[in-house]
């Protein structure tokens, strides 16, 4: 048989195969005749249950659109009765109130962070108005969610100044990608997708990208074994430049001592520079990493492989963190104590908490104690939970960190915290659900094992003694 010639082996054929080809005993027809149930059965009830997960999407969106569409009317009904009644104007209308408890409502009922609980949201909203043709296969099963939200994801990309312009491209790059989505990988699809919308989009890539320059962002991401990853998002010849250079800074650090392999040296190269290095004008100068390492005192004594924790990421390994607080400037050096000594009640004498209280709360909360809320402690505000005109204490357990949103969700919407006296907090939501917030580092003091009860005392009865005298040659009883 030539390259050029078809080949005629066939998977379902009972010849025997051709010399030198070793018999495929799985493909033998006889034996897969024997399989219960039939191996076509188990992948169509595989198809059938991603499909059903497909189905169960497309439900959970047309759900949310529907409490989006009620939650709008309450809004609106809630502004006209606020204008009628009068009275001052708070910082959010009733409208932009109701609108930010549902997103929070539907962030918390869902596990999800903020920023993903709006994008939910608003892809409810997309599919059910802007896609229906996305909606449509959505509902059918035959594309799953991630297909779905890369069309979506592109189509927010198309908005011009003409919302009839919008929608007419919208419709044809629309109309190109749901059929792609049925046959490609979501990777495949993105890719499709990037160019059928630079082809579909009414306005052109420099006007756009002039645009796109104000959504630049840094994402971190904590990984597993103590590693996590940072993410740049910006202008394409400035992160390009920025990654070419890191790349030739490595390079030139080869050499026949060194034994870091190329992408060790740019990693090491990258994380110094941000660390310790500062921009062309001058900005940074002076300025170091701060970063807050808890570790217990036994690990640090070297007495026990307890973990310590990282602020914002988790537990380190103990010799990382007997490292970091061995001295190193850039780093904030707490160590777990049984008695900490800071004072964590200032009652109504000080509205503002002092110093050490300040940062056992920081370690305590670690983040905005908001459900889902991973916004730093540093850069949240530390919030009377019972306001301190409505009687609030400067108390550990009446103050808590909340980031500027959720410091607004908490005094403009109905959404109410509670401490429950051991560093948790639970929220009640409008719809009267609750979630209770655990806190980041557990920083009681540990309980006093309480000492053994001491044995009863005997009961002598005085009066009924034996009449033995300690002399056995004192016949006198006294």
């Amino acid at each position: 048989m030539t390259a050029e010639e078809p080949s005629t082996i066939r998977s379902e054929s009972t010849a025997e195969p051709p010399p030198g080809i070793p018999p495929d005993s799985y493909l033998n027809p006889r034996h897969l005749s024997l399989v219960e149930p039939s191996l076509p059965e188990v992948y169509d009830a595989i198809r059938e249950a991603d499909r059903e997960m497909n189905r169960a999407a497309a439900k959970r969106a047309a759900a949310i659109y529907a409490a989006q569409r009620v939650l709008a009317d309450v809004g609106r009904a809630r502004a006209e009765a606020a204008e009628r009644a009068g009275g001052p104007r708070m910082p959010w209308s009733p409208e932009e109130a109701t609108k930010e408890e549902f997103t929070c409502e539907v962030g918390a009922l869902l596990r999800l962070p903020r920023r993903t609980a709006e994008t939910l949201i608003e892809a409810s909203r997309t599919l059910a108005e802007d896609l229906p043709a996305t909606r449509d296969a959505l509902a059918s099963g035959v594309i799953s969610y991630r297909h779905a939200q890369v069309i979506m994801e592109q189509a927010w990309g198309i908005r011009v100044d003409d919302p009839e312009a919008a929608a007419r491209a919208r419709a044809v790059f629309e109309e190109v990608l749901v059929p792609d989505a049925e046959v490609l990988t979501v990777a495949k699809l993105a890719d499709r997708a990037r160019r059928v919308r630079e082809r579909t989009h009414p306005e052109t890539i420099t006007a756009r990208h002039q645009k796109s320059v104000e959504d630049r962002h840094v994402v971190f991401q904590a990984l597993n074994d103590g590693m996590a990853s940072l993410y740049l998002t910006g202008d394409a010849e400035k992160v390009q430049a920025a990654y070419h250079r890191t790349l030739d800074t490595a390079l030139t650090l080869q050499g026949p001592e060194e034994t870091r392999t190329l992408t060790q040296l740019a990693a090491d190269v990258l994380t110094d520079v941000l660390i310790g290095g500062v921009t062309p004008d001058g900005l940074g100068a002076g300025v170091a990493a701060q970063v807050n390492v808890t570790v217990p005192v036994l690990t640090l004594l070297g007495k026990s492989e307890e973990p310590g924790y990282l602020a914002g990421y988790g537990p380190i390994d103990p010799d990382t963190a007997r490292r970091l607080a061995a001295g190193a400037p850039s780093f904030t050096r707490l160590l777990t104590h049984p008695e900490t000594g800071v004072v964590l009640s200032m009652g109504r004498d000080t509205y503002e908490p002092p110093a050490a209280l300040k940062k056992w709360l920081e370690v305590r909360d670690e983040t905005c104690t908001f459900p889902g809320c991973r916004r730093s402690a540093k850069r949240s505000d530390l919030d009377h939970s019972v306001e301190w005109q409505h009687g609030g204490e400067t108390d550990a357990m009446n103050l808590a960190h909340l980031c500027p949103y959720h410091h607004a969700v908490k005094s403009y919407t109905r959404w109410s915290p509670r401490h429950l006296g051991d560093g948790r907090i639970e929220w009640t939501s409008p719809a009267g659900y609750s979630y209770i917030v655990e806190p980041s580092a557990d920083m009681r003091p540990p309980r006093k094992p309480k000492p053994a009860p001491k044995p009863p005392v005997p009961f002598v009865d005085v009066w009924n003694l034996d009449p033995t005298p300690d002399d056995p040659d004192d016949s006198t009883p006294f």
